[in-house]
């Protein structure tokens, strides 16, 4: 009864043996990834260091292995990657990071995305440790929020930590109505727990600066040997005197006949009285009217779809007349699609 049960098991092998060698066979035809290092380290580096990787992807497959996406995590950029990799060839995935913005270890990685039908993904890391040698206190980030025609300040220290002497010799900011001054401090000034070389940066906003938003950097050139620029940040708004909440209107869909639209926006002034002494409209599809909220500081204008208005996509521009002769007219876009 064994022999017999034996010799059932193993013909049943002998048929199962040649699907089992197919499979195998199967994968291994078509293209096939293998990374031989999948992680660079580059231990301790200076803050503000591009770390430069370049990986090895290997296809040991039998057909080309096409590399179709190389997706990076937040503070890592892909420079170049090969397309497409001959079988027994490599090609090559190139990735940097800036480290400016980072402190301490850092992992940062790379999702490759590939036609290997058994293994379609992998993933390759750089790791670092980085060290800020020269810091900026109280932080390496600067924020202004300043009203048209005013100035403001704002300073950092640069500070060693270490016993290494180092000197500021230059400070760029990349905004130009800002201007930075640089100067080292004296004994009773310095930072405590710190080495006695430090230096304050002012950084001035021009009263000339324009409205809208501020953003930049701010490069500051030393002479220490492991930091030679250390970055700052800018960012923030100049805030008009003069302005209008909100920036635009948008009706959506409306009915001219049944129910006309009205939107609202409001003329608010920071600086001295400014009067709204018109509201026009570049459209015939909408009617205007102006109410003082507060003679001189706030006015409501308000925009109206006519009943006779045609139906259809209605674009145009609601300018409105002031006092102020730097702003003698602030523009609104208008838009409504009015159905019958």
């Amino acid at each position: 009864m064994l022999r017999k049960t034996a010799l059932v098991l193993f013909s049943a092998a002998l048929l199962a043996a040649p699907s089992a060698v197919l499979a195998q066979e199967t994968a291994a035809h078509g293209p096939k990834m293998d990374v031989p290092v999948k992680v660079k380290d580059f231990g301790v580096v200076p803050q503000g260091k591009k770390l430069h990787a370049t990986f090895q992807i290997v296809n040991d497959g039998d057909q080309p292995l096409v590399i179709q996406a190389v997706r990076p995590t937040c503070g890592c950029t892909v420079a170049k990657f090969d397309r497409k990799v001959a079988p027994g060839r490599a090609g090559l995935v190139k990735a940097t990071v800036d480290t400016t913005e980072f402190t301490g270890p850092i992992t940062k990685s790379l999702l490759v995305l590939t036609n290997d039908p058994q293994t379609p993904t992998t993933t390759l890391v750089i790791k670092a440790i980085v060290h800020p040698y020269l810091e900026v206190l109280p932080r390496p980030l600067v924020r202004f929020n300043v009203l048209q025609g005013e100035t403001s300040t704002q300073e950092v220290t640069i500070v060693s930590d270490s016993n290494e002497d180092f000197k500021v010799t230059k400070v760029q900011p990349s905004v130009p109505f800002i201007t930075a001054s640089v100067r080292k401090l004296g004994p009773d000034e310095l930072i405590a727990g710190k080495y006695k070389t430090q230096y304050r940066v002012t950084l001035k906003v021009a009263k000339d600066a324009p409205i809208g938003p501020v953003n930049g950097i701010v490069t500051i050139h030393t002479t220490h040997p492991h930091a030679k620029t250390v970055q700052v940040r800018v960012y923030g708004v100049v805030r008009s005197l003069l302005y209008v909440t909100p920036s635009q209107i948008q009706f959506g869909t409306v009915s001219a006949k049944v129910k006309p639209g009205r939107n609202v926006i409001i003329v608010s002034n920071r600086s001295k009285p400014v009067k709204v002494t018109k509201a026009t409209v570049g459209d015939t599809a909408f009617t205007t009217s102006i109410m003082p909220i507060e003679e001189g500081r706030r006015y409501e204008v308000s925009v109206i779809v006519s009943p006779k208005a045609a139906p259809g996509l209605h674009a145009t521009m609601l300018v409105i007349h002031t006092t102020d002769p730097a702003h003698p007219e602030l523009k609104v876009p208008v838009r409504a699609n009015i159905k019958k």
